[in-house]
């Protein structure tokens, strides 16, 4: 699991602007997108698959902060 996806996940969890864009999206394929393009945006380099890996990893977790 990419450390830096964790990382970014910190940065969310502290930043309510992130929060709601991500309470935002539609589906899951939409949710790694933004991951990916915001986590850029933020100086964050990881893959949409290490996104998925770190999801699969903290599902229930990321549920109740997204949902």
């Amino acid at each position: 699991m990419s450390k830096q996806v964790k990382q970014f996940h910190q940065l969310i969890t502290t930043n309510p602007s992130l929060q709601e864009k991500f309470r935002q999206v539609p589906d899951r394929a939409s949710f790694v997108a933004m991951a990916v393009k915001l986590g850029a945006e933020h100086g964050y380099s990881f893959t949409a698959i290490e996104v998925e890996t770190y999801i699969n990893s903290n599902f229930l977790t990321l549920m109740k902060q997204f949902s």
